[in-house]
This record gives structure tokens, sequence and C-alpha cells, in this order.
């Protein structure tokens, strides 16, 4: 139990570290556009423009555009989880302490200090010490400001009260950012682990229907001269159907998290020729023709990943066939890589349709030729795959009507 907690508090400081980058990113750049703007309005307004704080306002916009750099630059996000938020927080809140000061002698109290101290609180995600840290000590010379300078009482009235009920308003809304996105965090984690749960029973369901499938179809294939011959070759088909199926939502749940792949070189004529000699019986019953391209080339993957994209590629191309069509199987030679084609002469994809392929269970308008059953899960074990091997998979329209699915696998060193 405590390894867990300790694993999900590791997990939330990192998704911490990586909101903060984001939200101080956005207010370091606002905070320094905000410096640039007065200072532009001091340069146009003469009654605006005071010496004293010219400098305060340059030097805090240079410093917010650097941090926002390192947000950017990605640096920040190796800092410690709340030296972001201390490093925004203490340089909106010194801005704000200093212009307060600044601009007393012209204009008397001013909310400089009570606005900034806001925008510090609101601005980045806080832990409460962190955000007590920053502010106990910054508030205490704010308050010594203003008792030690030469102000009359209603000034230190209005300072002292202004400047110190920002305090607990803004402590308060940090507390509530905090703890609203530990919420919204746990509420994602917590989905995370339903959909995980519910994928392992999907898959374990469909493991165990794999076997009695199997075992039926075995059996149906030893009945011969049944008067019923038509309906028990109807029944093996449909066995057959759903023993493909459930091996499919098998193999999505197992690449899902399949170690590193393992590279060898694998030469692409005879992974074609495997493709083919497993595919022939299927493609028999449609009377469809897989016609291979002889290819000298070789490409770098694991064979029995680049295996199972190829063979989930010309299933998918027979089941989306005409009947008594073709499938071409061919190499297209490339820079550094080989684009692994698998042509069919079927519907083709709507362009509206494109943007379904390769995501689990998406199921396309077009239906199978032969009414097969289809779980829409082929494409997206070909897309995980794919890129568990640097490869990327993808769709073009064939030319000659109907689709040509490729992946486009390294060439060997």
């Amino acid at each position: 139990m405590s390894n867990d907690l300790a694993s999900e508090q590791t997990a939330f400081d990192a998704h911490l570290c990586a909101r903060n980058v984001e939200r101080v990113q956005f207010a370091s750049w606002y905070f320094a556009a905000v410096m640039v703007a007065l200072l532009v309005a001091e340069a146009v307004v003469p009654v605006l423009r005071s010496s004293d704080t010219i400098s305060i306002k340059a030097i805090s916009g240079l410093y917010f555009c650097g941090l926002a750099w390192a947000c950017r630059t990605g640096r920040a996000a190796a800092w410690p989880k709340q030296a972001l938020p201390l490093l925004f927080g203490a340089g909106a809140t010194l801005t704000g302490l200093l212009l307060s000061v600044g601009l007393a002698p012209y204009f008397g109290a001013t909310p400089a200090y009570a606005t900034t101290v806001f925008v510090a609180c609101l601005a980045p995600l806080w832990t409460r010490g962190a955000l007590l840290a920053m502010l106990v000590p910054f508030h205490g010379v704010y308050l010594w400001t203003v008792f030690a300078g030469p102000f009359d009482a209603v000034f230190r009235t209005v300072m002292t009260v202004g400047g110190t009920a920002a305090l607990p308003l803004g402590a308060a809304v940090a507390i509530l950012a905090l703890r609203h996105e530990q919420q919204a965090f746990n509420d994602m984690a917590a989905i995370r682990c339903l959909l995980a749960e519910r994928r392992d029973m999907v898959a374990m369901v469909a493991h165990d229907l794999q076997s009695p499938l199997a075992g039926i179809r075995a059996l149906l294939r030893t009945i011969s001269g049944h008067p019923q011959a038509a309906k028990l070759a109807e029944i093996e088909r449909a066995c057959r159907d759903m023993y493909g199926a459930v091996t499919r939502l098998v193999e999505a749940h197992r690449y899902d998290d399949a170690a590193p792949p393992n590279r060898a070189v694998v030469r692409v004529d005879t992974l074609f020729g495997e493709a083919k000699a497993k595919a022939m019986t299927i493609a028999a019953e449609k009377g469809i023709t897989i016609s291979v391209e002889s290819t000298d080339v070789s490409v770098s993957a694991e064979p029995s990943l680049l295996g199972a994209i190829i063979d989930n590629l010309v299933s998918n191309a027979i089941k989306f066939s005409p009947i008594g069509s073709v499938v071409r199987l061919m190499a297209e030679p490339r820079e550094t890589e080989i684009r692994l084609c698998v042509v069919d002469n079927g519907p083709g994809i709507a362009p509206e349709d494109v943007p379904l392929l390769f995501k689990r269970f998406s199921r396309l308008p077009s239906l199978p030729t032969a009414g097969e059953q289809t779980t829409g899960l082929g494409l997206y074990i070909v897309r995980v795959l794919a890129e568990r091997m640097g490869a990327r998979a993808s769709f073009i329209p064939n030319p000659d009507g109907g689709s040509v699915f490729f992946v486009d696998v390294l060439r060997p060193q």
C-alpha cells in the first residue's frame, strides 16, 4: 500500500511540474507584456512618467521573459517541483512591492502590491508550504515599508488593509486550485484504471473463447457426407469469423503492452511469400488472387511483428475486395526506407472516413464484400506494431480504384 501511495505521489508531482511549466510560461509572457505596456504608457502620457519605476518595470519585464523562455525550452521541466512557482511568485510579488513604494510619493495608496500578490497566487499551482514560504517574508517586508515610510495614517491604513486582504484571498484560491488539480488527476487515474481493467477482462474472455471455437471448427471439419452439409459449412465459417475476432482482441491487448522489438534483417520476398501462403485458403473462397511482385530488398524490423502487420493488411484487403479480384503485395524502395504496400480494388475510403483509420474499434461505412465479420481492430494493430518498430503505417487511394495500405520500414544499416 505504501509503495502504491508513493508511486501515486510521484506521478502527481511529475504532473504538477508539467502543468506549472505550461501555466508559468503563459503567465510570465503576460506579466512581461503588462510591464512593456506600462513603459509605453509612460512614454506616451507624460503625467504617468516616473523615473523611479521605469527601471523596475524594465528589469521585471526582462526577468519574466527569461522565465518564460526557460519554460518554453523545456529547461524548467527538470527543476524541483516548486521551483517555478517560487520564482514566478517572488518576481511578481517583489515587482508589486517595489512599484507600491515607488508610486506612493506621486499617487499615494495604490493596489500594485495587492494585485501582484493575487496574480502570484493564482498563476502557478502551489503546495501550501511553498506558498506560505513565499508570502510571509514578502508581506513582512511590505508592512515594514508601509510603517517605516513618511506616510500618514490614512495611507498606512489603506495599504495595510488592501495588501493584507489580498493574502488570504490569494492563498484560498491557490489551495482550491491545487485541490481541484489533485482531484482531476485522481479522477483521470481512476478512469485509466477502469479502462485497463475492462481491457484485461475483454482479453481474458476472448482468450477463453479461442479454445472452444477451435474445437468446434475441428469437429465440423470431421463431418462429411451429412445431408445438412451446406448449413454445417456455414456454421464452420461463422466459427472461423468468431475465432478471428477473438484472436484480434487478444492480439490488440498483447501488443499494447509488448516489450521493445528485437530487430533483424527481414527479406521482403520471404515475408510476402509467407503472408500469401497464410491467406490463400480465405482468398480462394472468394476467388481472389494474391499477386506478389518479386523484389530483392530487405528491411530492418522484428520478423514476428512485421509479419503480423502484413498478415493484417492482407486479411483486410481480402475482406473488402470484390469476388474474383486481385490483391497485390509490392515493395517500393525509398531513400532510407522500404514502403511495403498491400493494394486492393475494393470500395476505397471516403475522404471523410480517412481520420477514422487505424483507430481502435473503428468501423467504416464500407462493409466486407462477402459478409465477413469485422472488429475494427486490424488496422489499429497495424498502427501499434508499426509505431513500436519506429515505422509508419498509412493509406493512399489506389488510382485504379480501391486502397493502398502501406508501412514504411527502415532499410538495414
